[in-house]
């Protein structure tokens, strides 16, 4: 399954989702109705009669019956609202509810170390900003949940008996098995899930609140005392609701996620032996926090143990999740032969990655532009073996004093700002005295540290290492942000004229960053690519006077672009039309296209970027920032290749 058929499958069980809810706010209509009439027929009881049926139909009316209706939807979706109000800055949001603390470089703990390089690892090999990292110290069981509306604003959560229990091998698999459900649009869907739970779950704590505040000996204390007890009951009708819904949504996409971290990391052993250990461990995958029930569709393994957790279970049986990975797991693990495989599995993957090198030397020669358009659009999304050892080779290749530094928040700014830095003596002198003059002191010392380091940058580094520094770039508060956004304008307008460089470096920022202090809407309308044909011309031709300097070459392009995008009316904007300001107007509104016309678009970038059949890492900059936006994270090692 591709990227994009992920995405719809999950825009297909968010209505599935809605069409769960009314039918549960359906049935705790009823069911409150039901109590209203009992109580109005226990209130109107003479002393010598007793509370029967037939009574009760006598008191149904259909204005009341629209009233309790009125109150109880009015409760419910008041309740979920409120709940995904509460959740709008996304998964750190959810990560702090569940006692989870923010990972950083700074940590001097080696499990804490191996998670972040595990988890930045698979950031860059999925083309997608490193998410946040918490973990939840005082948990000892083995568990792990991502949680985010989107790439921007996505966490990682691990518990501290995952990195302490599992091997590297393992703790990559459980990782791999959380980015699935990133890219694939799991994590909004259990955003909206936890709102929606939370409004039906509201009239039994109504019902718990009215018990506990109700006083007396009368007949009117006893009705509130009953109204009470029965929303109680109703509650837990709630909850039952919830087990089914949560189950209805979770149990198959956790097949899926395991599936696709054996396709990510290239090993059985590792997610399958994450499983068995917690199927063999004393503490299991059971968490403490009296929050953990909320977030039980998102973990890794299930996280509670309730009557309705065990009728409706969110994750498979942990046997039958190892049997599908690896159908003789448990019996190859009592064969301890672990050392020479894993010395035979080092000589292999350096044989095969040899051999994929000399492979890609050759197909590179061959490679035609609908072809390598092809190729990324399959691979938006996915985090394949290629991906993965691309990764860790740049990141053996990348200056470790650039390294450390994007792993600091200092240190993180001061390369934003490092690279923007001209080469011009005059216009680098106003740049730095700029900068002097509106920065901190620690991040100062680090921009006159990095910038001969990254003045010589390779840049088929610099995306990759933007994306590392963005989990410490989100640290600032709102005001450090804004100077630092402000910072940027300067060091671009002192030239009076903004590169495609420094317009991507901008574009990533302000999504990535920025967009954590923004109150925009997080949930876009979806459009379709004919209701966008004005800003899919200002994009493509922005694109091509951007890429292509022949007007004979853009001419040729043309008729492509058409039909790789199938919009056959496209034209060819004049230059004025198509500025940087015109580029970010149009994005903006391709981004509300639907996931199944994204293809088209990408598709359509590309084979303006490979045209002349070479590539440059500055058109891949470009078709990546693009990709970006469009919320479908491309991996750098096509590119680059």
């Amino acid at each position: 399954m591709d990227f994009f058929q992920a995405q719809q499958n999950a825009r297909r069980n968010t209505w599935r989702l809605g069409v769960l809810f009314l039918a549960a706010v359906f049935s705790l209509i009823a069911m409150t109705y039901l109590l209203v009439m009992a109580l109005q027929t226990y209130l109107a009881l003479d002393a010598d009669q007793a509370l029967s049926m037939s009574l009760m139909t006598q008191q149904f009316e259909w204005r009341t019956a629209i009233f309790v209706a009125c109150i109880v939807a009015v409760v419910i979706f008041s309740g979920s609202a409120y709940k995904s109000i509460s959740l709008g800055s996304g998964g750190k949001k959810i990560a702090e509810l569940l006692g989870g603390q923010r990972v950083t470089h700074d940590s001097k703990d080696a499990n804490e170390k191996m998670l972040l390089n595990v988890v930045e690892e698979m950031a860059i090999a999925s083309g997608t900003p490193v998410p946040g990292v918490y973990i939840l110290a005082h948990e000892p069981a083995i568990n792990a949940f991502a949680a985010g509306y989107n790439s921007s604003d996505a966490v990682i959560g691990v518990t501290r008996g995952c990195i302490e229990r599992l091997s590297r091998e393992e703790l990559q698999g459980v990782v791999a098995h959380e980015f699935s459900h990133l890219l694939n649009g799991d994590t909004r869907l259990n955003m909206r899930l936890i709102g929606v739970l939370h409004g039906i779950l509201i009239i039994g704590y109504i019902g718990y609140y009215i018990l506990r505040t109700v006083r007396g000996n009368n007949k009117n204390t006893g009705a509130f005392l009953a109204l009470g007890l029965g929303l109680i009951v109703i509650g837990f009708s709630g909850n039952f609701f919830g087990g089914l819904i949560k189950a209805g949504v979770s149990r198959q996409r956790e097949y899926l996620a395991d599936a696709s971290a054996v396709q990510f990391t290239r090993s059985k052993e590792g997610i399958a032996g994450a499983l068995y250990k917690i199927g063999h461990s004393d503490h299991g995958s059971l968490l403490d926090t009296p929050l953990a029930p909320q977030m039980s569709h998102a973990y890794f393994s299930s996280g509670v143990s309730s009557f309705v957790e065990s009728m409706f279970a969110t994750h498979p049986p942990l046997d039958k999740r190892i049997e599908r990975i690896s159908p003789h797991f448990k019996l190859q693990r009592k064969i301890n032969e672990q050392q020479r495989e894993d010395e035979l599995k080092k000589q292999q993957r350096q044989q095969a990655k040899e051999q994929k090198q000399a492979k890609k030397e050759q197909f590179a020669k061959t490679l035609t532009s609908a072809v390598v358009a092809q190729k990324a659009i399959e691979s938006v999304g996915k985090i394949s073996d290629n991906n993965i050892d691309y990764a860790q080779q740049l990141l053996l290749e990348m200056p470790v004093n650039v390294i450390d530094a994007v792993r600091t928040p200092h240190g993180a700014q001061a390369f934003v700002y490092a690279l923007l830095l001209e080469a011009d003596e005059s216009l680098l002198k106003a740049q730095l005295s700029h900068l002097k003059e509106h920065c901190p002191t620690d991040v100062l010392d680090n921009v006159f540290a990095l910038r001969i380091t990254v003045g010589k940058l390779q840049s088929r580094f610099r995306l990759p290492l933007i994306d590392m520094s963005v989990p410490l770039l989100q640290s600032m508060d709102e005001s450090q942000y804004k100077q630092f956004s402000d910072n940027i304008q300067v060091l671009i307008d002192i030239d009076q004229h903004i590169s495609l460089f420094e317009w991507i470096l901008q574009k990533i920022i302000t999504r990535h960053v920025g967009s954590s202090f923004s109150r925009a809407n997080k949930l876009h309308k979806q459009r379709r690519l004919q209701q966008c044909y004005a800003a899919a011309e200002v994009l493509f031709s922005t694109l091509l006077h951007q890429l292509v300097s022949d007007d004979d070459e853009k001419q040729r392009l043309l008729p492509l672009v058409r039909q790789a995008s199938e919009m056959s009316e496209l034209r060819l904007l004049s230059e004025d039309k198509c500025q940087f300001s015109d580029l970010d107007g149009a994005l903006q509104t391709l981004v509300e296209l639907q996931v199944k016309e994204k293809p088209r678009i990408l598709r359509a970038c590309l084979l303006i970027a490979t045209g002349d059949k070479s590539f440059t890492h500055q058109e891949m900059e470009l078709v990546r920032a693009i990709a970006d936006t469009l919320d479908c994270p491309m991996p750098p090692n096509l590119v680059a290749s």
